[in-house]
């Protein structure tokens, strides 16, 4: 078995600063040294190449979304347990049928048809949030548009009142940093985090189902709700934790997305006259991000049974660590794939995951993305960075800077 920590493999702290600051030449590494290897830290298997890691994701049956057993075994203590419990019901933790019948409850909402339809929406909130900016000559794109514009949106979706957007972004931001990273990474301080904000919004949306019941509406809360009340096909439990993934989803990684495609844009200036000269290169752009820069750069799997995979023998019961930022940078898969290339050959990838887990919000994120750069290109006839000091955010999974000011000029 080779190891990280071997002597066939020199030793690199995973998720250390250097690794956090630039992932990208230790997964071209592991890729053509260890696609497959084990890593004694983690108590994982780290997995690179983009061939195996789809593989993965198309085989749930031997690939379990389902990792919380890890979870609770690591972390005992009594007082976590309702924090577990949730993530237990979330959508992304399950496999078939309960994962299936969940998916199909929300699914209808995030149809093409349906996002389209959302696009005057998109399109105001994103002149709402750019107006302010537009003859100031600088803003941070990160909390002046980035951030509230993916909340603003799933929120309207969903049926969250005005007035508790704040709030929800703040115990969403707390809850996804236990979602995405207990079983590699998580500190007693964001366990505790994630343990209030489920407590928290546990009572708020209990008095918000009380008050939607019965009511008719028509936003995507209201429609759970109502299932909710049928028992056998959503619990109150459930409706917690996938409204709780929802705005997730909706948010937190549209938001990433929108904000490496701002630094693309910034530091690729080339990149920025293309789209200036042609805007049809837009949703190519967006891909490309996703490919270069994905928002979520890894996802777990457990093993249900002895399996083979790069060479390596799986047991039962171990850990996967399936690096999709490895995946997109793979040269087995893509041209050039250290180089931002708007010619990129359209090949698919797996920055929004691939098979029974495809992101649902996929369509609405590109939705955004697209309006957004529109919109940049429309207000601003210029924009650059301010700083080149960037700080990447808390969160070890989604990778992002957690500021980008910039310096503009008015269109």
């Amino acid at each position: 078995m080779k190891s990280i920590h071997g002597n066939a493999i020199p030793y690199h702290a995973m998720f250390d600063a250097a690794f956090r600051a630039d992932p990208f030449p230790f997964y071209d590494y592991l890729r053509r040294e260890a696609p497959v290897v084990w890593d004694d830290v983690l108590q994982a298997w780290v997995v690179a190449r983009a061939v195996d890691v789809e593989a993965i994701l198309h085989n749930p049956q031997v690939f379990s979304s389902n990792r919380l057993a890890l979870g609770r075994q690591r972390f005992a203590d009594p007082s976590l347990v309702p924090l577990f419990d949730v993530v237990e019901r979330l959508m992304l933790q399950m496999d078939a049928p309960n994962h299936d019948r969940l998916r199909k409850l929300t699914a209808q909402a995030f149809k093409r048809k349906a996002i389209e339809g959302y696009a005057p929406l998109v399109e105001q909130l994103t002149r709402d949030l750019l107006a302010p900016h537009a003859n100031v000559g600088q803003m941070d794109f990160v909390d002046g548009f980035a951030v509230p514009l993916p909340v603003l949106v799933i929120s309207a979706i969903l049926g969250i009142p005005p007035q508790d957007r704040d709030q929800i972004k703040r115990w969403c931001d707390d809850f996804s940093i236990v979602a995405l990273n207990f079983y590699a990474k998580i500190t007693d301080e964001q366990l505790r985090a994630g343990q209030i904000a489920v407590a928290d919004f546990r009572e708020y949306l209990r008095a918000l189902a009380a008050d939607l019941r019965g009511r008719g509406g028509t936003d995507l809360l209201s429609t759970l709700i109502e299932a909710e009340r049928e028992g056998e096909r959503l619990s109150f439990d459930e409706l917690l934790a996938n409204a709780i993934l929802l705005l997730n989803a909706g948010n937190e990684t549209t938001s990433i997305l929108l904000i490496n495609a701002m630094y693309i844009m910034c530091t690729k200036p080339d990149v920025t006259a293309a789209l200036r000269a042609d805007r049809a290169l837009i949703p190519q752009m967006i891909e490309e991000t996703l490919r270069y820069m994905p928002p979520v750069h890894f996802i777990g799997r457990l093993v249900t049974r002895e399996a083979s995979l790069g060479g390596e023998v799986l047991r039962k019961g171990d850990l996967l660590m399936i690096f999709l930022g490895s995946a997109g940078r793979d040269a087995d898969r893509y041209d050039d794939p250290d180089a931002f290339r708007l010619d990129q050959k359209k090949k698919a990838h797996v920055s929004f995951g691939t098979g029974p887990h495809v992101c649902l919000g996929l369509q609405l994120a590109r939705l955004e993305a697209r309006v957004a750069i529109n919109a940049m290109l429309d207000t601003f006839s210029s924009f650059e960075l301010a700083s080149t000091d960037l700080k990447f955010g808390p969160n070890l999974n989604l990778r992002c800077f957690a500021h980008l000011p910039l310096v503009t000029k008015a269109a």
